[in-house]
């Protein structure tokens, strides 16, 4: 399954998540381009939309094979995995490297959307996909700790294996589930780099700056 760019997915991935019946949900995106998802979710499922910040943990020399992440709670989730692609010392770096990363983003979007409180609300955690499904677990254990009263991840493509990991941890939506997936970008027709400003300008939108 091929989706023409996000906005196309998420439009597909709000009719598969209507029939949960959520009542006003909080749907938190992982910058950058899980925000352009969650913008259309939040629209179509009449929620509101919100960031929750996660950083995967790149391996020595290729930075895109995730070792794990880190959320912007400092919660760290590493695949069993890990340390045989690196050692401690290139880990804790890494992680201390994301989270600056993490800080100047939170400074950025906090500006125009503060933080929507999740105690006891119904949330919806989504990205424009998951490979290894390390930053989604990072992301929806900063999420649980907030104690909302249900969490679903929601998502348009995903491996497998990645799905049934977090199936373990919280109600799963997700559209493909290609056997011989390569990775996110491969199941889009369009898929541009999202910025920072389009991150902005969307969180502005639901913060009432805009």
């Amino acid at each position: 399954m091929r989706f023409k760019d996000r906005r196309h997915a998420a439009e597909l991935l709000a009719e598969a998540v209507r029939p949960l019946g959520l009542v006003a949900p909080v749907v938190l995106g992982i910058p950058r381009g899980g925000v352009v998802i969650a913008d259309v979710l939040a629209e179509r499922l009449g929620g509101t939309m919100d960031v929750i910040l996660a950083r995967k943990i790149g391996a020595p020399g290729n930075p895109e094979f995730a070792l794990g992440a880190v959320a912007e709670t400092g919660e760290v989730i590493l695949q069993p995995y890990a340390y045989r692609y690196a050692g401690e010392a290139y880990i804790r770096n890494e992680v201390a490297r994301q989270l600056r990363v993490i800080e100047e983003r939170r400074a950025k979007y906090r500006a125009v959307r503060p933080k929507e409180p999740l105690t006891g609300r119904m949330v919806v955690l989504t990205d424009d996909g998951m490979a290894t499904g390390s930053t989604m677990e990072a992301a929806l254990a900063a999420v649980r700790a907030e104690a909302p009263a249900r969490v679903v991840v929601a998502v348009p493509v995903a491996p497998p294996e990645a799905v049934e990991r977090l199936r373990d941890k919280a109600e799963v939506v997700v559209l493909s589930t290609p056997p011989d997936f390569t990775a996110v970008a491969a199941y889009y027709e369009v898929f541009p780099q999202v910025e920072d400003d389009e991150v902005v300008a969307l969180l502005a939108k639901w913060g009432g700056e805009a």
